[in-house]
């Protein structure tokens, strides 16, 4: 990719943040912000060459019976003062209820609503399935810039020369902001108007300021300093801060910039910027298409949610802010993915050539080429001479065999330990992504096997939310088996969720995944208690019984003594010789007879 792709020519987020809509090249397209997927798509259903697409918004609405589901709406205005909203069949309805060009378009009233401004100040309130309106509202004489409500659908801000808060319950003007810096093009306003944020025409700045309703006065407090001109702001009440705000506005370079400030007074404040390179190891940016706040959880946590790439591949981030305002870096996933198909794609044209070349050369005329002499020819030409008996000089077969370097053991062992090195990063990445589209366990299992950190870091590293999550469930199913399989799963697992984490929260379906994680490791943990006490004690009593038998073995064998009279002693020896002479008295006896 020499350069980032082109903006759409218009983007919103869903009030949910939930959904993604953009137009560009008069065609419509939305994609669901938790996996990315392409959820619907239109090409240029107003079909008049002469009106362009200049807004848009959509939604997710509920249809009239609860259990046929949600149905996603999308709303474009055009430059003509056209207003058309669509849904999976098409067109549900057209209105030309302006006269000069939309300029913003906002879902309320859980979808149920639309509504509409224009450059000539007219405001309207439309009924979603029908397009009837409900409410006009004549904002100004002259022209506005932009409408903008608060998250909690209680204010309205309409920007333009002279800019004006109204509440949306009865539609009343509840005070004016004047600027001295020109007409302001962009405006927020945050829940209970506490707090607004503006922009001017070529000013490298936010504007904020404090609101008080009482009094109906607003001050402008602060100028918060960008590098570029912003494309989008929004402001929120501040997590940790009572009297702050959170401020987040989009340069239109692509660079995302928030503020977390404890008063809205609070001045020299540094932003966190976010900003999306292309890959790891090159230069260049990719710029950020758009960004929402997330909403505040009890943790005082700051999210944003931004979203990049190009509308073939589009990226969608959950970014969590640090403490210490540090400055946040993303890689562009598809990059990545971008060069390598380009490269498999001038590989395999290449191929096809050396192919086609080849192929043409043998089918020539109907005949294949003449070869050129060789050793076989020589051999040839030597069986058809006259005399093909034996010749003496005639090179041996193992000579002509090397001559043709079939024999040359060098090389081959070079192909084939060039052929036998350990895969890349790179190679285990495309691997993994491919066996992950194809649900292909073995496959997995092969590159699981791989346990060098740093290609296990960039392989998942590179991997898309929806990718992420696929991998999530092998490991979960995978995760029973012991032995060898486990180990080399466990890496893979802790760098998937040290990545990851972000994103595969963010989903709805990852929750009853990672409850599945959570008991699968609460059951392997907890008789690890129980095994420890049952292994020391084996071990005491086997130490005690070897020491037993040790000490058996090296006793002394008793001696025994026996305590006789001097009587029995003598009786003894008595008996002893009495024995003895008769013995010889019986050999003397025997002579005799014989002689």
């Amino acid at each position: 990719m020499a350069g980032s792709p082109p903006p759409p020519d218009a983007f919103a987020f869903s009030s949910d943040g939930e959904l993604f809509a953009a137009v560009s090249n008069r065609r419509i397209q939305v994609w669901s912000t938790r996996g990315g997927q392409k959820k619907a798509g239109w090409t240029d259903p107003i079909a008049a060459q002469d009106d362009s697409y200049s807004c848009i918004a959509c939604s997710s609405v509920q249809k009239k019976h609860k259990k046929d589901g949600d149905l996603i709406v999308v709303a474009v205005g055009t430059a003509n003062g056209v207003v058309l909203a669509l849904d999976s069949t098409g067109v549900i309805w057209k209105s030309a209820c302006h006269t000069g060009k939309v300029i913003s378009l906002h879902f309320s009233k859980q979808g149920r609503v639309l509504i509409t401004a224009s450059r000539d100040g007219v405001i309207c309130e439309l009924d979603t399935w029908t397009g009837k309106s409900k409410n006009t509202l004549k904002a100004s004489k002259k022209s506005i810039n932009s409408l903008t409500l608060s998250h909690d659908e209680k204010f309205m801000v309409v920007s333009g020369k002279t800019t004006k808060l109204y509440s949306m319950k009865d539609k009343k003007e509840i005070l004016k902001i004047h600027s001295d810096d020109g007409p302001i093009q962009l405006m927020s306003v945050s829940d209970e108007a506490h707090a607004l944020v503006s922009y001017t025409d070529n000013n490298k700045e936010v504007k904020v300021w404090s609101c008080d309703h009482q009094n109906c006065t607003v001050i402008s407090t602060v100028s918060l300093a960008m590098h570029t001109q912003p494309k989008t702001v929004e402001c929120k009440r501040s997590t940790s801060y009572e009297a702050g705000g959170i401020v987040l506005a989009v340069s239109k370079k692509g660079v995302a910039y928030v503020w977390d400030l404890q008063t809205l007074s609070q001045d020299q404040v540094l932003p966190t910027k976010i900003s999306v390179k292309k890959s790891l190891d090159k230069k260049g940016r990719v710029s950020i298409i758009l960004a929402r706040l997330c909403d505040a959880e009890e943790d005082n946590i700051i999210k944003v949610h931004v979203v990049f790439g190009s509308l073939d591949c589009l990226q969608f981030k959950i970014v969590v802010l640090g403490e210490n305002c540090e400055d946040i870096n993303l890689v562009a996933e598809s990059d990545a993915l971008a060069s390598e198909e380009q490269d498999a794609k001038v590989n395999n044209k290449m191929d096809d050539e050396q192919d086609r070349q080849e192929n043409t050369n043998l089918t020539r005329q109907g005949r294949p080429n003449k070869r050129t002499a060789s050793v076989l020819d020589s051999i040839t030409d030597t069986v058809k001479e006259g005399n093909p008996e034996y010749n003496l000089d005639e090179p041996t077969m193992e000579q002509k065999l090397e001559s043709l370097n079939l024999l040359n053991k060098s090389e081959f062992l070079e192909e084939q330990s060039a052929s036998l090195a350990p895969p890349s990063a790179d190679s285990v990445y495309i691997l993994l992504k491919q066996a992950l589209r194809a649900d292909d366990h073995a496959e997995l299992l092969k590159c699981m096997y791989n346990r060098d950190e740093k290609v296990i870091v960039k392989s998942v590293s590179l991997l898309t939310p929806g990718d992420a999550l696929k991998l999530l469930k092998f490991f979960v199913s995978s995760i029973q088996s012991r032995g060898a399989k486990l180990v080399c799963l466990l890496p893979w697992l802790q760098t998937l969720l040290s990545r990851h984490m972000s994103s595969i929260v963010s989903q709805e379906s990852s929750l009853l995944l990672l409850n599945s994680l959570y008991q699968l490791i609460d059951a392997r943990t907890s008789t690890f208690k129980s095994a420890l006490q049952l292994s020391t004690t084996l071990d005491y009593r086997f130490s005690e019984i070897a020491d037993e038998e040790t000490d058996e073995e090296e006793a002394a064998a008793p001696i025994i003594y026996e305590d006789k009279d001097t009587e029995d002693e003598e009786s003894d020896i008595d008996a002893m010789e009495t024995d003895g002479e008769s013995e010889e008295l019986g050999d003397s006896d025997g002579s005799e007879r014989v002689l």
